[in-house]
């Protein structure tokens, strides 16, 4: 059984009221930590990845608590950073397009906003996979494909841009693929081996 579709529709609603502030709040403060330091973009990467991935730690644990007990836990526990990354992403192109009020905006949702999606599918997987070398590996792999895309974004044409933003998109689809697939088999596993 798909965890998304056994989430109640109060679930997805807190999760979504969780997550809004949350990765707004995010957002800004990945922002203002940037702006102390060099400026470099493999730091602001690694910043951004790693509020990323602490997003699904502390998710993690608060479901250790008292704090997301209950029978969909499991999809909440995957929901809630999700969408926080998304909210993250969306507010970082809506602050690019109050800056530079252009047409480029189509070019960065097609290009940039798939690198977040695909680093936070990236930290779902970790996530369904478990055990601490898993996520690093993950976290490391994250990093590298934002830091690459980054980097290969400051010297490309435009119309090379939108074909890597196509990329971005097949790579989309095939780590939803996957995370559906991890989905899948956890429940199975969970209907098989009961706690």
């Amino acid at each position: 059984m798909n965890v998304f579709k056994r989430l109640e529709y109060g679930s997805s609603l807190t999760a979504a009221a969780v997550a809004l502030p949350v990765g707004v709040a995010l957002f800004f403060m990945v922002r203002f930590l940037e702006s102390l330091g060099s400026g470099s973009m493999a730091v602001n990467v690694l910043l951004e990845e790693a509020s990323k991935i602490a997003v699904f730690a502390a998710v993690a644990l608060a479901a250790r608590s008292r704090i997301l007990r209950g029978n969909d836990s499991r999809g909440i526990r995957l929901l809630i950073p999700l969408l926080c990354i998304f909210v993250f992403a969306i507010a970082e192109n809506v602050l690019y397009f109050l800056r530079f009020p252009t047409s480029s905006i189509y070019r960065r949702l097609l290009y940039s906003y798939p690198i977040h999606i695909n680093t936070a599918l990236l930290y779902a997987l970790a996530f369904l996979s478990g055990g601490a070398l898993r996520t690093a590996l993950y976290f490391l792999l994250g990093v590298a494909y934002h830091l690459g895309l980054n980097h290969l974004s400051a010297n490309l044409q435009v119309f090379l841009g939108y074909m890597v933003g196509v990329g971005n998109l097949c790579i989309l689809f095939l780590l939803y693929w996957r995370v559906r697939i991890k989905i899948v088999q956890r429940s199975a596993g969970s209907c098989w081996n009961p706690k």
